[in-house]
């Protein structure tokens, strides 16, 4: 049976008929799920969630307990084996700060989390179930509407007909949903930030991709307005998820046959094409001054963060007249598709193929970027052994196509200069955006730099200010 959602109201004057719902409700919730119930005194809040806490406590078979509105303690808590249960009832909060002490949302992804009187948070979480209890005295008719809210944005079918599951992010400013039924699932791609180019660019170059035979989530529906798309799902398990539960050594394969897979994609001759609201799209150029402006990150967060208030000027200054020499130094053109963040994380198996993601940043820019983000991947370690396999590989299979000494230099200063991008992106996601996970892949990303500039001349005066900037302690600050 479905619940139906939005405008459709269920009549509950029946105790039977409350306690029917609450039983089918009890179905659909999760572990992390916050249920918002609204409606005035004596509208059928308590005596809802009672039948749907009893109900799972009969699931597990386990005493029933007596469920009462937690008017006066603000909160009762209900523990069901390892799932732990929270009614709060906000009554009695007469001031916003009162909620602090509430430990309201403590937690709260551990946990089931039940509020009555939800009108009393201004901040609400984005998502949640709105249940609106109406009582019409007159009658002794009562009446339910149930909400599913995602993203801040109402789901609009009957709750049940499919399943939706957060999946890990990436980052960027998007939010990412899995919707499922039985075998069939799809992508829900949110952003409210930044939408135009994680939205509406992401898609328009994905058209790209499909449009030259190469697999790239295909739309299937798009509300921009709502700041949402839904794509095709390319599947969960990324060649990282498949690299570490495997013998390491057994990679050398599949990043020969990801290296091919790179060589069609530089193939790419791309033209303008529409976008999703009709507008003509064209790669932008991947411009030295782009390069600049992303590597002097590294100046603008982590300089800032990690260095005195007293030397910071002074070290951003020397550094980046470094970039802008390093910059000078690169010999080839500006003519290949460059994805921008080809790694492994991004590219998923598809059958004899393979699937690419997270392609919002594409551009025409130089042929080794590419091959650099993924040899030198912060996200995944590999030996110098295997490094320079894939190097040489790369080489000989374009060696009537590339100077090997020009491609090789631009390799060398793109990698480094793509990581001094990261760990100042790193530091930034964690100071501004409170993703601090990234923070302990930094110290891989000064490694791969160190591993690039020892034995090359053209770094010879950024090894020199490095090591006198930035000492061996700093660079694993982060570090497990």
């Amino acid at each position: 049976m479905r619940i139906a959602t939005n405008s459709s109201k269920i009549d509950i004057s029946k105790e039977n008929k409350t306690a029917s719902l609450a039983k089918i409700f009890s179905t659909l919730l999760n572990t992390g799920d916050i249920i918002f119930l609204y409606g005035e005194i004596g509208a059928g809040k308590t005596t809802f969630v009672r039948y749907l806490i009893n109900y799972l406590q009969r699931r597990s078979k386990k005493p029933l307990s007596e469920v009462t509105s937690p008017t006066f303690n603000i909160m009762n808590e209900y523990q069901i084996k390892n799932l732990i249960i929270n009614h709060f009832d906000l009554f009695r909060i007469e001031k916003t700060k009162d909620l602090q002490n509430t430990g309201l949302f403590n937690d709260y992804k551990s946990k089931l989390t039940l509020v009555e009187w939800p009108e009393k948070i201004t901040s609400k979480p984005k998502d949640r179930y709105e249940l609106f209890f109406e009582f019409n005295r007159n009658t002794k008719k009562r009446f339910l509407k149930i909400k599913k809210i995602i993203f801040d944005l109402e789901i609009k079918e009957n709750l049940g007909e499919n399943k939706y599951v957060r999946i890990k992010g990436d980052a960027s400013f998007r939010t990412f949903l899995r919707k499922s039924k039985g075998k069939r699932s799809s992508i829900i791609v949110h952003c409210k930030k930044e939408k135009k180019k994680n939205l509406l660019d992401y898609d328009a170059i994905n058209k790209i991709f499909i449009k030259n035979k190469i697999i790239a989530p295909k739309l299937y529906y798009q509300n921009y307005k709502s700041n949402f798309i839904e794509i095709k799902d390319l599947g969960n398990k990324t060649v990282f998820d498949i690299f570490i539960k495997k013998n390491k050594n057994k990679n050398i394969k599949t990043y020969k046959n990801i290296i091919l897979f790179l060589l069609k994609i530089q193939k790419i001759q791309p033209k303008k094409i529409k976008n999703f609201m009709g507008d003509y799209y064209k790669i932008p150029k991947y411009t030295n001054m782009k390069i600049f402006n992303e590597a002097k990150l590294f100046c603008d967060w982590y300089v800032a963060t990690n260095k005195k208030k007293k030397d910071i000027k002074k070290i951003n200054s020397r550094l980046k007249i470094i970039i802008k020499s390093l910059i000078k130094n690169i010999r080839l053109r500006n003519d290949t598709f460059v994805h921008r963040d080809f790694h492994i994380s991004n590219i998923i198996p598809c059958k004899n193929s393979y699937g690419i993601l997270d392609s919002q940043d594409a551009a025409i820019g130089n042929k080794a970027y590419d091959l650099a983000s993924l040899i030198d991947d912060v996200r995944f370690q590999t030996s110098e052994k295997l490094k320079v396999k894939l190097l040489n590989y790369y080489i000989e299979i374009n060696k009537n196509k590339i100077s090997k000494i020009e491609f090789e230099n631009d390799f060398y200063i793109l990698s480094v200069l793509r990581n001094l991008k990261i760990i100042g992106i790193f530091t930034r996601l964690s100071l501004r955006d409170q993703k601090n996970q990234y923070l302990k892949l930094i110290p891989y990303a000064w490694k791969l730099i160190e591993n690039r500039i020892k034995n090359k001349s053209v770094f010879k005066d950024l090894k020199f200010f490095l090591n006198k900037n930035f000492s061996t302690k700093l660079r694993k600050k982060y570090a497990n």
